[in-house]
């Protein structure tokens, strides 16, 4: 597998890591609006939940060598489409078990107020963590368009035509691309 995959692939898990962890002491921690941070997680815990189920069937194909451009590019896909619906769920959980509790602005005071509750540190670091999680989701989405594809393997190309390329030039690519072109049966010198 891919560094650059397994970079991206981790930083997806250890954004359900840290949503578990904050979900544990949002629990544990007692806090005036403890309804409006659960609300807040929903969303990250849905799709902490899909993320992790579908990244451990990416590995899984890894594992079997059968992780293609195509495939991963649908996992990522997948994702995001669940990313999508399960936050909208996650909103309708966050909206049906708000409590109401409202915080008193004062004149002057400022900083950023959510259907009228004043976020705090605690709340800011999940809205955090909520950007990061769209943004790796994103980020897989861009690398399965840019994903090199195989030069091992079942697809990989054989014979002359997997010596032309970037990633290991050989001493005269040139010389080859003209044989190759020689056999070729529609070529016209």
């Amino acid at each position: 597998m891919s560094p650059r995959l397994k970079a991206l692939q981790g930083a997806q898990l250890g954004i359900v890591a840290l949503t578990l962890l904050a979900t544990f002491l949002a629990a544990v921690v007692p806090h005036k609006h403890k309804s409006f941070t659960f609300g807040l997680l929903y969303p990250l815990l849905l799709t902490s939940a899909s993320t992790t189920f579908l990244i451990a069937r990416e590995q899984r194909r890894a594992r079997e060598g059968a992780l293609t451009k195509a495939k991963y590019a649908k996992y990522a896909l997948l994702k995001l489409a669940a990313a999508f619906g399960l936050g909208f769920v996650g909103f309708v959980l966050d909206i049906a078990t708000t409590d109401g509790k409202c915080d008193v602005q004062r004149p002057g005071e400022t900083g950023l107020w959510i259907r009228c509750v004043k976020v705090e540190t605690w709340q800011g670091a999940i809205l955090w963590l909520n950007v990061f999680n769209w943004l790796f989701l994103w980020a897989g989405v861009f690398y399965s368009c840019c994903m090199s594809r195989r030069t091992e393997g079942a697809i990989a190309l054989g014979g002359e035509e997997a010596r032309i390329g970037l990633d290991n030039e050989t001493e005269n690519d040139e010389a080859i691309a003209r044989d190759l072109q020689a056999q070729d049966p529609n070529w016209r010198a």
